[in-house]
């Protein structure tokens, strides 16, 4: 299920996902520079967070990612997924600078198992569904595509029977308070609802930053045969969204991906893409 004007995407006790602009990003026209990934028929998800100057260059690593996917389709190991990411990584102009934090859902010969690649300050965690402890997280540096030569190498986590909560998230998330709770790791699509409530109260909105953050299960089904790719949009997206109140009726509402696909106008008002 797919709400576009919230940018919320939603599988009851799988999957959830949020994309929320930063207010100074609102108020000075600047792009989203975060960007989600969803492609559920491969079990791909990632989040990229570009800079102000360009905020695109995001949407333009995802795409290309998600091109490469298309053409060879999903890695099966680490090898394949590090000669995916160079392959991706090389294209990625110098003036386009973003992080990349990727997770390939694989069954291999050990059994199911999670391939993590990731670059820069945006980070996957591992949590466990029961306490919410992290069991897990990937370290941050300052390893950016379009800056650096080439992507850090692909690490695997094996799950081993287990069933953790990964999440996906750029560096805004941490900003807006601590996600470490048992109500979003045994029920992860209540993170656009945690998120919602922590930069939507009535109150003055606080001074956040752009948040791009997607939560899941490892066992998520492959219920959708659709690729979401969602933000990394250019200046001045954000404000003729949000300034689009006309629009809000016919986007403020929960549907399937599949009918969401048929309004290509309002998906773009939104700046998301389904494929």
């Amino acid at each position: 299920m797919l709400n576009p004007y919230r940018r919320s995407i939603c599988l009851p006790d799988k999957l959830g996902a949020c994309l929320v602009t930063g207010t100074e990003k609102v108020r000075c026209g600047y792009g989203n520079g975060d960007c989600l990934l969803l492609d559920f028929h491969h079990r791909v998800f990632a989040v990229a967070d570009a800079s102000e100057r360009f905020p695109q260059a995001s949407r333009l690593l995802l795409e290309r990612m998600t091109g490469a996917i298309a053409e060879t389709g999903p890695p099966g190991d680490e090898n394949a997924f590090n000669a995916l990411l160079d392959r991706v990584w090389s294209r990625q102009k110098f003036i386009h600078k973003t992080t990349l934090s990727c997770v390939v859902l694989v069954n291999g010969e050990d059994g199911p198992a999670a391939m993590l690649a990731n670059n820069g300050d945006s980070t996957i965690t591992f949590l466990n569904p029961n306490d919410g402890k992290v069991l897990f997280r990937t370290r941050s540096d300052m390893n950016f595509a379009g800056r650096s030569k080439h992507p850090n190498a692909v690490t695997t986590q094996r799950l081993n029977g287990s069933r953790p909560a990964i999440v996906l998230a750029t560096d805004g998330l941490a900003g807006i308070g601590d996600i470490l709770s048992t109500k979003i790791t045994r029920r992860p699509h209540r993170i656009a609802h945690w998120i919602a409530d922590r930069t939507r109260s009535p109150a003055l909105p606080p001074e956040i930053d752009d948040i791009g953050a997607i939560a899941l299960v490892t066992d998520v089904p492959v219920r959708e045969a659709h690729t979401i790719i969602m933000g990394g949009t250019r200046p001045g997206k954000e404000k003729d969204f949000l300034q689009s109140a006309k629009q809000k009726p016919a986007m403020d509402r929960w549907d399937s991906i599949k009918a969401w696909q048929q309004a290509p106008e309002l998906m773009d008002l939104a700046g998301i893409q389904i494929r």
